[in-house]
């Protein structure tokens, strides 16, 4: 008999929706004697005046937000959370300032999604984001920017990947939403390449995620908005794969770089600390920092995440800093993302939209709380949709409550992670009642929680398509996205695949760190799986290509264009063979191919790419028209818009060279080569000293960047700074001693005569 899902029934701990018990507030239980605001000022501790009625209360100016979440970042690794084999000592800092949940879980292991969670406080059939790339979070749905700015809030966030870039929704409310990132377009000469986007999302460091912030944190200075509070989101996606952390953490941590940039990302919230003490803000900012989800890291034979719900990638970090709230608490009740956002509205005295499925955890927080049993009883929702949409197989969800977590699929399981926290002991056929309650309590949850029409499926354009498609994001094939709030049994499950997920992810790390051997090992023993799997044969491929074996690239493409039912294969693929063709020699052939594909389906990285053959045939006429193509196709693609800038400038149009370099560097602020180009214009009108700036700006962004640090030692020569010149000559010849830009730096110190700086 199906059991009824009534969290008041006598015996039943609370769900996350109506909570009663000790240390939680409710939006359901019975209406409190006094009216909510003010209640909120006695429990604040404001100063309330009492005249003829209850409505007068004098609040104090509202505090500020800040909300940093740490993309993949598990829990355990924190010295405050216990782990000695790692430093953080910012965050350990925080905790010591403020409040610990030790035991905080995500409601999807997927970026895109989790903070759709994080930002609405409701979950994710609620919210409608599925994964990443192939959903948006529709207008209909209230985000804590649009809370907060209707509080008379000043709002504004800096994102680090593409997947919360501003198309897919998560800007909602923000005044400023900065979502610019980097791509590796050239080599460390500033040759030409194939962008990063072929093997991984675009991404910039924590660092850069800053820069923005602190900008608007000093223009807000002296204005009116400085009467304003503000809240301000910082998402750091560096312990996301590829693992590269910058010095000196890629030598502190050189066996686990993970761990090294976890350790980064610390220091750069520790940075956005100082900034706000720095401005005299920090003493009235309330800080919460978390993460969107963990990684697997082997635990269940998953090295990253997304495929499976295991702890391993649900269990998250938070840490609530509130000025002059409790410090140094550590808080074992299960508390989950969703969460967030009425804990830091109940923190401000503002009540919750009633869309908010989440529960404040300010009582919690303030007050004693209950351990043992009681205290990881709460009840979260967890699921992972993305095996299905990424390769084709089952779904996942998965339910918490009191000690039990069950996890639904084509292959179900029942866990005690009271004792069993890292899910080591199926109880499933252990304990039948125990799993046909579980199962009852997971389909009434969802019923009870999904969105009557979240309407978020996006409309993916080609070039997004393309992109999420060579990471091997989305099948090749397409397929339909919908999703049905019902709990589907049926697919492979995905345990069973995930070590095809771990390959894949191995390959492109080796392609990334230049290994094609290896990856084409991993390639094949993929292939002998899944023979005709596209995305497989587009990683063996890469891996042929990147060897220099064309030939065997050029079967293997043969191959992918028989299966793809477009008839080609992923533009980065692409563009490898089009380039291997032209650096053999085969240009024609090369431009033939390429011309072929950009016919069927244009693209502003294929047309920049065109532009590029156009150029080395030396025909220039052409070369502009595929420029100018791509822009009209992508407005915003700086790549282009900085050749046409320096072909402007070649030409003697420096007006106009000047607008579009500036418009290029406003669209992708941090693109190296953009920078330095603009730099050289800069040096050509005479202005050494703005020249001399955005040469270290590019040198900064792209530490390897030769070209950059030889100009650096020219125009630090011409200003009169010959101790910057030397230092940038260091730099220059350890990046590359034999290089002919390291001699020519060389002979010009040599030749210079020593001037003041």
């Amino acid at each position: 008999m199906k059991m009824p899902f009534d969290p008041r029934r006598e015996g039943d701990l609370p769900t996350s929706h109506g909570t009663t018990s000790r240390g939680t507030t409710s939006r359901n239980s019975p209406p409190s004697r006094l009216p909510t605001r003010l209640r909120g000022c006695l429990r604040g501790g404001w100063t309330c005046i009492l005249l003829a009625s209850l409505s007068a209360c004098v609040e104090p100016p509202k505090r500020n937000v800040v909300l940093v979440t740490f993309d993949t970042t598990r829990a355990d690794h924190f010295s405050s959370y216990g782990n000695e084999a790692i430093e953080t000592p910012r965050v350990d800092a925080l905790a010591e300032d403020g409040v610990l949940f030790r035991r905080a879980f995500s409601a999807v292991p997927v970026t895109a999604p989790s903070h759709s969670t994080i930002i609405t406080g409701t979950y994710p059939p609620a919210h409608g984001v599925r994964d990443n790339g192939l959903f948006v979070l529709t207008p209909g749905q209230i985000t804590l920017a649009e809370m907060l700015k209707d509080q008379g809030y000043a709002t504004a966030a800096a994102v680090g990947a593409f997947p919360l870039d501003a198309k897919f929704g998560l800007d909602q409310g923000f005044d400023l939403y900065d979502d610019h990132f980097s791509a590796s377009y050239e080599d460390f000469r500033g040759n030409r390449v194939r962008a990063k986007s072929g093997l991984f999302f675009d991404e910039r460091k924590a660092a850069l995620v800053n820069e923005p912030i602190f900008q608007w944190l000093e223009d807000r200075q002296g204005t009116a908005d400085a009467e304003k509070p503000f809240f301000i989101w910082l998402h750091y996606f560096d312990p996301h794969h590829p693992h590269e952390p910058p010095s000196p953490y890629d030598e502190l941590y050189g066996t686990d770089l993970y761990k090294g940039e976890i350790a980064y990302a610390d220091e750069s919230m520790g940075a956005v600390i100082d900034k706000l003490q720095a401005l005299g803000e920090w003493d009235d900012t309330i800080l919460v920092m978390t993460s969107d989800h963990g990684e697997g890291l082997g635990e269940h034979n998953e090295e990253t995440h997304s495929t499976l719900a295991y702890n391993s990638t649900l269990h998250v970090p938070l840490v609530v800093r509130v000025p002059g709230g409790p410090r140094g608490r550590t808080i074992d009740a299960r508390v989950g993302t969703v969460d967030i956002v009425p804990t830091i509205l109940d923190l401000l005295g503002i009540e919750a939209p009633a869309t908010v499925q989440g529960r404040s955890l300010r009582a919690m927080m303030e007050e004693e709380t209950e351990t043992g049993a009681a205290a990881t009883s709460g009840t979260l929702y967890a699921e992972t949709l993305a095996p299905r949409f990424s390769h084709g197989l089952g779904e996942i969800r998965a339910l918490f409550h009191r000690q039990y977590k069950y996890i639904f699929g084509p292959r179900p399981e029942l866990y005690d992670v009271e004792v069993d926290p890292h899910e080591l002991t199926n109880l499933l056929d252990d304990e039948p009642a125990v799993t046909e309650a579980m199962h009852a309590r997971l389909a009434e949850f969802l019923a009870e929680h999904a969105a009557q029409d979240p309407a978020s499926l996006l409309e993916v354009d080609a070039e997004t398509r393309a992109r999420l498609e060579a990471l091997g994001y989305i099948q090749s094939s397409g397929g339909d996205a919908t999703v049905v709030e019902k709990l589907d049994g049926s697919g492979t499950a995905p345990q069973d695949r995930v070590i095809d997920v771990n390959d894949i992810s191995t390959a492109k790390n080796f392609l990334h760190r230049n290994n094609p051997v290896a990856a084409k090992e991993v390639a094949l023993k993929l292939l002998r799986r899944d023979p005709d799997n596209v995305y497989y044969l587009q990683l063996k491929a890469t891996a042929e290509l990147q060897s220099d074996h064309l030939e065997q690239g050029l079967a293997t493409m043969a191959r992918i264009r028989e299966l793809d039912p477009r008839g080609l294969p992923a533009e980065g693929l692409l563009l490898q063979v089009v380039h291997a063709l032209h650096y053999q020699g085969r240009g024609d052939e090369a431009l033939a191919l390429l011309e072929d594909a950009q016919q069927g389906n244009p693209s502003a990285m294929g047309q920049w790419h065109l532009a590029s053959l156009h150029n080395l045939n030396g025909r220039r006429a052409d070369e502009i028209a595929a420029l100018e193509k791509a822009l009209e196709l992508t407005p915003e693609f700086a790549p282009a818009r900085v050749d046409l800038a320096a072909y402007h400038a070649m030409s003697g149009d420096l007006p106009t060279a000047q607008r579009e370099f500036e418009r290029a560097l406003s669209d992708l602020p941090y693109y190296p080569k953009g920078h330095y180009n603009y730099a050289a214009l800069k040096m050509q009108m005479g202005d050494a000293e703005r020249a001399f700036y955005h040469f270290e700006r590019a040198a900064k962004l792209q530490p390897d960047y030769v070209r950059a640090y030889y100009a650096l030692v020219v125009t630090a020569l011409q200003l009169g700074r010959r101790a910057a010149a030397e230092s940038h000559l260091a730099t220059l010849v350890e990046l590359a001693p034999n290089s002919k830009e390291a001699e020519q730096a060389r002979a010009l110190l040599a030749a210079s005569t020593e001037t003041p700086s």
